[in-house]
This record gives structure tokens, sequence and C-alpha cells, in this order.
């Protein structure tokens, strides 16, 4: 009879076990989980989305200043050169031939122009990444230190080229025109004027140099004719009389080679380094080359610092009533370069392109310290 009552017992406790072991949780248990978990890997996607788009923008962040700061770098390179053995007043060129070359507004006078070391126009092209902005345009002139293993080229005379009463030979001392080219541009000085021309033939016994009208700055090219008349004629003819205007005198002069670039926003946003001559190999169109040198750029800004602290963005007007002349630009010691850069791709949270502000001041000291 105990043996009964026991074995009943433990089936009853082994049911009771049974049954509560079969317990689950209930809805409500569930529900909360579900909700806790959703939180969590709520948090942790949010999370994840802030460090995607942090990590997203830090990346097109150094793309774009990368290209910022390498075109920045090249315009201060050329900054620094600015007038390196060039003429500290400049080098006389054709009436609104600077203006032409560098789409700036032409001036009122009909004098001849003066291509300083520096150059450049305000608020003068806009592109399609701002339509409200203008950018700016700047040049640069400076001394070719390397041609001819850093000689001058003397200058002895200067005549009509044989057949063509226009074309100016200037002639040299034997064979010291060997290293120029054809299309070279050339800084022409002595002591009472220097004038920029460009080499249209080397002859074959490399003791001249022939620079004629129509060279490939087209347009407006950057040589004068000899037979010409006023401001219109070359100042390349030789001086018959001493203290005669606009005419060299030949006892004391040279030739330098030069170099003369400029850069510009083009309206699809390309920041351009713009070669002018001096392109060995290339043929008479492309005596004017387009380097790309960085992209989707909104704006280009240059202020300069002159000689007396004013800062201006456009020297060709003057300071203190000055008069409006190209010599202005010699005044320049400082110049600051901004540069505005759209990245190529939309920000995930701005839902536009962010754009980066570059600054950049270098000093123009050949402007100041080299004579020339």
């Amino acid at each position: 009879m105990n043996g009964i009552f026991v074995d009943k017992c433990r089936k009853n406790f082994q049911s009771s076990v049974v049954r509560h072991g079969e317990r689950g949780f209930s809805l409500l248990e569930v529900m909360v989980a579900m909700v806790v978990f959703m939180i969590v890997i709520g948090s942790v996607y949010g999370l994840l989305q802030v460090g995607l788009i942090d990590r997203n923008r830090a990346s097109r962040r150094s793309d774009v200043l990368k290209n910022a700061r390498a075109a920045v770098h090249l315009i201060g390179r050329d900054v620094l050169n600015a007038g390196l053995g060039y003429n500290k007043s400049g080098a006389i060129v054709p009436d609104n031939f600077v203006s032409t070359r560098l789409g700036l507004p032409a001036d009122a006078d009909a004098e001849r122009d003066v291509l300083t070391a520096v150059v450049g126009g305000n608020n003068l092209f806009s592109n399609i990444l701002d339509g409200a902005a203008r950018t700016d345009v700047v040049a640069f002139a400076y001394r070719d230190v390397g041609f001819n293993n850093g000689n001058v080229i003397a200058l002895t005379d200067a005549a009509a080229t044989s057949g063509d009463p226009a074309s100016v030979t200037l002639s040299t001392p034997a064979n010291q025109a060997r290293n120029s080219r054809v299309y070279d541009l050339y800084l022409v000085e002595s002591q009472n004027s220097q004038v920029a021309v460009m080499a249209t033939a080397i002859p074959t016994n490399n003791r001249s140099i022939v620079a004629a009208p129509g060279d490939p700055l087209t347009m407006l090219g950057i040589n004068q004719p000899l037979n010409g008349t006023g401001e219109s004629r070359s100042v390349l003819k030789k001086c018959s009389t001493p203290g005669e205007d606009d005419c060299m005198d030949y006892t004391a002069t040279v030739a330098k080679r030069f170099f003369w670039v400029a850069y510009k926003v083009k309206a699809d946003g390309t920041l351009v380094r713009m070669i002018f001559g001096n392109n060995s190999g290339a043929t008479a169109a492309e005596q004017i080359q387009e380097m790309p040198i960085a992209y989707n750029i909104q704006d280009l800004q240059v202020q300069y610092v002159l000689e007396d602290g004013t800062v201006t963005e456009n020297p060709y007007f003057g300071t203190n009533g000055a008069s409006n002349k190209w010599e202005n630009f010699n005044l320049v010691r400082q110049i600051t370069i901004t540069i505005k850069v759209q990245a190529t791709e939309d920000d995930e949270q701005l839902k536009r392109p962010e754009t980066i502000t570059l600054n950049a001041t270098f000093s123009a000291r050949n402007l100041e310290y080299d004579a020339g």
C-alpha cells in the first residue's frame, strides 16, 4: 500500500515538473524584449551611419583640399618667381595686347601697354558652379634662368628682314642664337628701353633672331611691324640719334628668354594654367596652352598688398589718386590667393555639395629686389 502511494506521488511530481518546464515567455515579455532589441540595434545603426557619413565627409574633404592645395602651391611658386631676372619696370607690348590676351577690359588710351611681372583682373569670369560669383585672372612673367646656360644673348643690331620690311632681324655675335627656338618669348633690354617679342624664325647661321608681325599670340600679336607708324611701330627700331624715343640703342642690348603664365577659371569650373609661347616642338596654333590644374573651382579671388601697405583687388586703378597705369602692378609686394572648391558629391546631411575655402599669402619679393 505504501509503495503504491509513493509511486503515485512520484508520478504527480514528475507531471508537475514537466508542466512547469514547458512554460514560455508571455506576450508582454516578448514585446518588451523586441523593443529593447530594436532600440539597441537602432542606436548601433545610428552610430554606424554617423561614422560612415563622417568618414565619407573626411574623404571628400581630403580630396577637395588636395585639389585646392596643389593649385595654390603652383600659383604660389609663380608668385615667388614673378619678376625674377625680368625688367623691374616691365616690357613694352602693343596697345591692348595684355587686355586681349587675359580677357581684361580694354584701356581707353591708344598708348602701348606694359607687360609687368604681375598682371591681374578682378571679377571677370563666371562659371556653372556659382552663377553669382565672378572669378579673377592673374598672370606672371619671369626670366627662364636655365636658358642658354644662364647667359643672356647679346644683340648688336636691328634691321628689316630681307624681303619683309615689317619684320625685324636682331643680329647677335657668332653662334649666340644657337639655343634659340621659334616661338620663344624674349625680353629685349637696352639702356633706354625694353620690349617683349616672340621669335618667329631662327636663321640657320645662329647669328640672328627674327621677330615678325602675325605671331601665334593670335587676335593681337606681341610683335609690332618695323615699318609701322606711331604707337603701332616696333620699338625694336634702331635709334639713329642719341636720346631718340621709341627705339633701341644697341650699344648694350641683350635678349632674355622669359616665361609668361596666367591662371583663370573656365566656365566649367576648371582652373587652368595658361602658358604663352616657349612651347618648343608645338605648332603655331599650340603656342597658347591651357593646363588643367584643379577642378570644381567655384571661385578664385586675388588680393594685392602694395608697397605702402594698401590692400586692393585691382592695382591697375591705382591708389591715393594714382593714374590708371599697368605700372601700378610694380608696386605689388604680397599676393593673397583665395580658392573656393566644391565637392564632387552631395553631402549626406546637407543634401548639397560641400564647399571648402583655402587662403594663402605669398611674397612677390622679386618685384622689389630684382633690378632686371
